[in-house]
């Protein structure tokens, strides 16, 4: 699927679907003792992980309303990811769910940029740290094609930035087998833990 035929509507279900898959990676079952664990994201450990993705989803909130994010925004995990995650992501979900939150330009962290591609990168963001979290707490992952496509897309945009700030690493080859995911993972320069 092109993301430039990709509708607004069809890309806050995507959102939708790769923030409910991050919730479903959340629980108190999976995490609940793991904050100190490894993550595929040298530099984050699970915890650090988790408080980076509420820091995506907050900042993620405030673009799909064109609102600066506040000083006082919650970017710190006070509490458990499984008790502070579901009302941030209702909050994200909502926000993005109207089809204007796709239109114009938005602040996106200390930047600002056009709201389309502040949406994608939150999908890429969900996705691929999902899988992070995923495989630093020994869960199986799956994400479907289309939000997948989408992640790729908005990856490919922003690979060489990325690779230069470290958010990718150096870029993989995938086996000739390998999934959309398993591409997108490559791409990013992800590969499992030990």
């Amino acid at each position: 699927m092109s993301t430039a035929a990709t509708t607004p509507v069809e890309l806050a279900d995507q959102l939708t679907r790769a923030a409910r898959n991050l919730l479903a990676h959340a629980t108190e079952r999976e995490l609940n003792g793991k904050r100190e664990l490894p993550t595929p994201c040298a530099e984050f450990n699970v915890h650090q992980l988790c408080e980076h993705l509420l820091g995506t989803m907050v900042m993620s909130t405030h673009a799909a309303t064109k609102r600066p994010l506040p000083a006082d925004a919650p970017l710190t995990l006070t509490d458990a990811p499984w008790r502070a995650y579901p009302p941030v992501v209702d909050k994200l979900v909502a926000a993005w769910s109207k089809p204007e939150a796709w239109e114009g330009e938005t602040p996106f962290g200390p930047n600002t940029c056009p709201a389309l591609f502040a949406g994608m990168v939150t999908v890429m963001e969900l996705t691929v740290h999902g899988w992070d979290l995923a495989q630093a707490t020994g869960q199986p992952f799956k994400a479907e094609d289309d939000v997948v496509a989408t992640a790729a897309a908005v990856a490919a945009q922003i690979a060489e930035g990325a690779r230069a700030n470290g958010a990718f690493g150096v870029e993989l080859t995938p086996a000739p087998d390998a999934s959309a995911l398993e591409r997108l993972l490559a791409f990013t320069g992800r590969s499992s833990i030990g």
